[in-house]
């Protein structure tokens, strides 16, 4: 009897500890994670704003409809993470205020200061925005750079903040989840010594298990409100056949839930990521893309693969622009893409790096191979000839990869290929 009455008052210790440590999973640590979420979204959508802004280029500083969505759009992005931290940090310190937080309180700590940490790198990115503006309108320059570096401190202190709130919350779940392997444990023991003794005991524990249930319930209602997009929303409890069934079936629909958040969650981050590398215009990979392509291209020429390079302009675009229009202009950039896909191979990728400027890597390909299909493509542009669209043409520059080129290097000589053939009259393929 002694020895029960000891496992008693330690399942009954156990059972109040874990119930302690779900309410911290329940009140910070789920929070937390939806928080993280949030944080991620925002991060995507501001990478968007930011490569949106460096392509524009100067039509930025001239559009006074592109500043204003800017403006407003950082305005969002700021405002959004503002409250997004105010929220943590306020989760954080009624936690630490009503001892919520029981698991890891250090490092918890530690996260409060992470985020004022946070904060302070947010208010310099809308400094260095607000000084990027008017020292734009009043004719001193761009200080894009100082934006950036900004803009990058801020984004390396936000993926900093969501991987230590991604361990913390994986410690406090490792930590449960030893508890409750411990007070299973326990709770065997305490089950056959109790079927021995009589039914008084067995009836104690079942009314304290059921009232645990319904506790986790009522935490299981809340996640339910919280990733609910009405507010007001109730939800229903499932009746079964008991309280572990009515709980087995509310976790199934709480896990089907989850599961859609982030389906949906994938969904957007899918399109924003599509938006960030491609031109919206013709739809080929933008000069952000190019950055990557290429190093990765010479990364495996470095290792003995090889590649040629084409750089091709629209000869006299801006007079195309300036006598018919800009809309026919982007009509000259849509039927000149549309051509080019026509005649590339799969494993060819065509870039658009500049307003009427384009580069195609072709992997496995050298110079000679190169060239004739250079002058393919300059052939079959020359022939186009589409209603509403003025006939035009391109002048191209190719080259191949050679011993230690790096970035700038193959990118120059093709460059002034490119420009040699503009020389020579346009509507030439020089290759180097």
């Amino acid at each position: 009897m002694s020895f029960l009455f000891v496992v008693i008052l330690y399942s009954a210790y156990q059972t109040q500890k874990i119930y302690k440590e779900m309410q911290e999973v329940a009140e910070i640590d789920i929070p937390l994670s939806q928080i993280i979420a949030d944080v991620e979204i925002l991060q995507l959508k501001q990478h968007l704003l930011m490569e949106t802004i460096r392509q524009q280029g100067e039509a930025f500083f001239t559009n006074e409809v592109l500043q204003a969505k800017s403006m407003k759009g950082f305005d969002e992005f700021s405002h959004k993470l503002s409250a997004q931290l105010d929220k943590a940090m306020s989760i954080l310190h009624v936690g630490m205020k009503f001892g919520s937080v029981r698991i890891n309180v250090a490092d918890h700590q530690a996260l409060i200061q992470h985020i004022k940490t946070l904060q302070v790198h947010r208010i310099s990115v809308e400094n260095a925005f607000s000084l990027f503006l008017k020292q734009a309108k009043e004719g001193l320059g761009h200080p894009w750079d100082e934006l950036e570096k900004q803009y990058y401190l801020l984004d390396k202190e936000a993926d900093d903040l969501l991987v230590n709130i991604d361990q913390i919350t994986i410690k406090v779940a490792a930590t449960v989840e030893q508890h409750e392997q411990h007070f299973m444990i326990v709770n065997a023991i305490l089950g056959f010594l109790a079927f021995t003794i009589g039914g008084y005991l067995t009836i104690y524990t079942i009314l304290s298990f059921r009232r645990k249930v319904g506790s986790l319930r009522g935490h299981i209602d809340s996640l339910h409100r919280s990733i609910s997009a009405d507010e007001n929303e109730r939800v229903v409890f499932n009746k079964g056949f008991d309280e572990l069934d009515e709980l087995e079936k509310d976790l199934k629909i709480l896990m089907t839930r989850l599961c859609l958040e982030k389906e949906n969650r994938d969904e957007v981050e899918t399109q924003l990521l599509e938006l960030a590398t491609r031109d919206k215009l013709t739809g080929v990979f933008n000069r952000h893309k190019w950055d990557e392509h290429i190093k990765d291209e010479l990364a495996l020429a470095n290792r003995g693969h090889y590649f040629s390079l084409i750089l091709l302009d629209v000869d006299n675009f801006k007079k195309i622009n300036d006598s018919h229009g800009h809309d026919v202009g982007d009509s000259v950039l849509k039927l000149l893409v549309n051509c080019l896909r026509r005649r590339l191979r799969e494993t060819d990728i065509l870039f658009r790096v500049g307003g009427e400027e384009f580069a195609i890597l072709l992997r496995d390909t050298h110079l000679a191979d190169a060239t004739k299909l250079a002058e393919m493509l300059r052939k079959n542009v020359e022939s186009l000839h589409e209603n509403k669209v003025p006939a035009f043409t391109v002048s191209l520059g190719v080259t191949e990869y050679q011993d230690s080129d790096d970035q700038d290097g193959i990118v120059k000589r093709a460059d002034v290929l490119l420009y040699e053939a503009k020389e020579a009259g346009r509507n030439q393929t020089k290759a180097g």
